[in-house]
């Protein structure tokens, strides 16, 4: 097995758009995960580029702390067990987490954000896309928060992001008339 994982770090905060100069690529040493504490070694297949990463950027207040300039940019990825003496997480099962920007990560059930196992009916691309945080974030609202009634009136302003496009889906779903904001006066 290699002996460096290959990431991707934060290397400024963003002033207005994004540019490479905002990122670096290093080599780090290979993740060392305690064994016996149900640790596991993970490789990155999938690496998911979400709108909520721009705000992780920034050192503003937010829902989760700001990405440490020189750390791994923050990311959810679908990652493959390549090390592993859990039992719970055989060698070649793939998790859903947050990993970032990188080869290799360690994992456990007790990072910020827990893994998930992908079963056999939920590829990488779905896990990150319509079943992945924009998708849930955008259930989770409405119906717990919202809780929209067959003929109410639902705005969804972001319409035309990932989080509002679903939004404004799932409203439909439930019988609500939908206006959406997607951008300009327009």
């Amino acid at each position: 097995m290699q002996r460096t994982n290959r990431q991707w770090v934060l290397n400024s905060r963003p002033k207005g758009t994004l540019s490479a100069d905002n990122f670096a690529l290093k080599e780090a040493p290979m993740p060392e995960p305690d064994y016996a504490a149900g640790r596991v070694l993970v490789k990155n297949l999938w690496i998911g580029y979400d709108a909520a990463m721009r705000g992780w950027m920034s050192l503003k207040p937010s829902y989760m702390p700001p990405v440490e300039l020189g750390d791994p940019m923050r990311s959810f990825n679908v990652a493959q067990v390549v090390k592993s003496k859990n039992p719970e997480l055989p060698e070649g099962t793939l998790l859903l987490g947050m990993y970032g920007w990188q080869e290799y990560a360690a994992v456990a059930a007790t990072d910020m954000v827990p893994y998930r196992k992908l079963n056999r009916f939920i590829t990488p691309e779905m896990a990150l896309g319509v079943l992945g945080g924009s998708s849930t974030t955008a259930f989770w609202g409405l119906m717990d928060i919202g809780q929209p009634k067959k003929g109410e009136t639902v705005v969804v302003s972001g319409a035309a992001g990932a989080t509002g496009s679903v939004a404004a889906q799932i409203a439909k779903l439930k019988g609500c008339k939908v206006i959406g904001i997607a951008g300009g006066e327009d």
